[in-house]
């Protein structure tokens, strides 16, 4: 037990402020004389927030004496920047008829923090039941477990005999008795899903553009795993998120989300204009069924998992830290997630954390009719829509921003409160996807004739807009920035616009012929394939992500190359599971929502077509 406990470890000047001791060497002990198995707690210590600028300085010279004044031999703190508090953690290993009680009891009565102006009456380690880990409680299948299990085992069934049969009908040349039948079929949904679409009228620059914003938001958030992970040089965190250009690449990675916006919108726009044009009914509550049942199998899939499987896939010092919060938000808040109202009833505590953006772009959704009516029955006003409503949704992030003292770049508290998740603080980029649907639409059969030299200008201006937003507030990051209130409002609602705008000249540009080796690249075959997963992926990464960092049993190097090679390994667990949840999610509900969908519309179209003739 001694072997497995924490001992004062090397490397303090370069943030190695943890130690997570031998968790599984811990949890093997057991001696039989006595009965004596092994419990691994992990303590902390906390260091009040109004202190927490004293450690996060990058000068060594200042942070030596700090570190050597704040602690004593044998006691291996760990500093993590979060919350109200700096934490310190140290690891212990006891015999597991211990409570966490008794080994808090035990600490603060054999060490003794001495009197020092960076911990200022802390003198107690925190220890509670959640940092103890034992064979004895280690999570164990529950009612709920076995009952999700049973859901996809039920479902598994119906894909085995779907396929089954699919394929009995593929040698036989017979057609299905209903296409229910095959709709969970393996065989008939990977043969959907690596079809290569060559209709003319399609938008193929969309694939490439969507699947690479998927891979830059899995890029951001791999970052992110590294920010509540134990850290061997947590200075060189702080080094590089001041001094690395790369680190502004991962911090802009938030306006891959708007790039997401402005296909939704465009998409939605496209397909209602070809959708009128083949004079076939508007039918607002078919269309929002259609949406909700596209989305919601797949979302409620992952959504049964946090609930109750995600605590049995791992375990370690910090397991219950990155699952918890993903388990217990959702045992909380699944009903505003499939509900797509998060982002105002619980927008701090998403149950699956990233989809706070399907209840933005549900919502946006929902409204959808009254812009689409609109530019049904009057054209002609087209330009002055969509000007205003872009406008207003700039004037009104801009107001938020100055209100609640936002900043450049993405914070906690009220910035994904009030703004980052928050429908009228995103709907600029989804307006202007719209409004470049209904442009592609009208000039698809058009030649567009543009100067060559405004075309060039064009795409500088782009390239231009798009490195300012993602690298020009590097500055923002440094101890020494200097706020300017006003800049930082106006930048917080205009950049996501911009951004749009930008997303969409690109996919103009490429449509008509002035997309170049961009067009080419972004509408190779593979992304048509690619692209179908994105939703899936989307879906999956992130609980990916929590999953491998809970299991760590060793402190983690921060480096640019360890945040590639994980994000490389996270691609590609994602990429396998995400084949899975749409060959068994997607697709099979795609099917049933379109017979649904079909048998409906039928009928309206039936209806319809008798009132003409009467």
């Amino acid at each position: 037990m001694i072997d497995a406990s924490s001992k004062l470890q090397s490397g303090f000047l370069s943030g190695h402020f943890a130690d997570m001791g031998q968790f599984d060497q811990c949890l093997a002990v057991k001696y039989k004389v006595d009965s004596i198995s092994g419990k691994f707690c992990y303590t902390k210590i906390k260091i009040p927030v109004s202190r927490r600028h004293e450690f996060s300085e990058i000068d060594i010279e200042n942070i030596e004496p700090k570190i050597n004044n704040a602690v004593q031999p044998f006691i291996t703190p760990r500093a993590i920047f979060m919350g109200d508090a700096i934490i310190f953690r140290w690891s212990i290993c006891v015999p597991s008829g211990c409570t966490a009680e008794d080994v808090k009891s035990h600490l603060n009565s054999y060490f003794q923090l001495p009197s020092n102006p960076i911990l200022p009456g802390v003198k107690v380690y925190d220890v509670t039941e959640d940092d103890c880990h034992s064979l004895e409680t280690a999570p164990k299948l529950d009612g709920g477990d076995w009952t999700v299990i049973g859901i996809f085992i039920g479902i598994a069934c119906f894909v085995l005999c779907s396929t089954i049969y699919d394929v009995y009908l593929y040698y036989t040349e017979k057609e299905p008795i209903h296409k229910i039948l095959i709709a969970f079929s393996w065989y008939s949904n990977f043969k959907s899903l690596i079809r290569i679409n060559k209709n003319s009228d399609q938008l193929p620059c969309l694939n490439g553009i969507r699947f690479l914003s998927i891979l830059w938001i899995i890029h951001g958030h791999e970052f992110l795993t590294f920010t509540y992970q134990e850290l061997v040089n947590q200075i060189d965190l702080f080094h590089w998120i001041q001094k690395e250009p790369w680190s502004w690449f991962t911090m802009g990675s938030t306006v891959s989300v708007d790039t997401f916006f402005v296909l939704s919108g465009c998409l939605l726009m496209y397909g209602f204009l070809k959708s009128q044009a083949k004079k076939i009914p508007f039918n607002v509550p078919l269309m929002y069924f259609h949406r909700y049942v596209r989305l919601t199998p797949a979302y409620l899939a992952v959504i049964l998992i946090y609930l109750t499987l995600l605590t049995d896939m791992g375990s370690g010092p910090i397991w219950n830290d990155a699952v918890n919060g993903l388990h217990t938000t959702c045992q909380k808040y699944w009903w505003s997630g499939i509900l797509y109202i998060q982002n105002y009833v619980n927008a701090n505590e998403d149950c699956v954390g990233q989809t706070w953006y399907l209840s933005v772009d549900m919502q946006l959704f929902v409204i959808s009719p009254l812009i689409l009516l609109s530019v049904k029955y009057w054209p002609k006003y087209v330009p002055y829509l969509f000007s205003t409503l872009v406008i207003v949704f700039t004037i009104i992030p801009t107001i938020v921003a100055w209100q609640y003292d936002l900043g450049v770049m993405i914070g906690g508290g009220d910035y994904f409160r009030v703004y980052y998740a928050q429908t009228y603080a995103r709907a600029g980029p989804w307006i202007l996807g719209l409004f470049l649907g209904y442009i592609l639409y009208n000039t698809k059969n058009k030649v567009i004739r543009i100067n060559r030299i405004l075309v060039a200008l064009l795409w500088l201006l782009t390239a231009l807009a798009m490195l300012f937003i993602v690298f020009g507030n590097y500055k923002a990051m440094r101890s020494d920035y200097v706020r300017h209130e006003a800049y930082d409002a106006i930048f917080t609602g205009l950049h996501r616009n911009i951004w749009g705008l930008a997303i969409g000249w690109i996919i103009f540009a490429c449509m008509h012929g002035y997309g170049g080796p961009v067009n080419w690249f972004l509408s190779l075959s593979m992304f048509q394939v690619l692209a179908k997963l994105t939703y899936s992926i989307y879906l999956l990464h992130m609980g990916i992500q929590g999953i491998r960092a809970g299991n760590v049993r060793i402190n983690t190097y921060f480096s640019n190359m360890a945040v590639l090679f994980q994000f490389f390994g996270t691609t590609c667990i994602t990429l396998l599971l995400a084949i899975i949840w749409v060959l068994t999610f997607e697709y099979p509900f795609a099917v049933i929502d379109n017979l649904i969908v079909g048998g409906v519309g039928g009928m309206v179209t039936k209806r319809s077509d008798k009132k003409e003739v009467k």
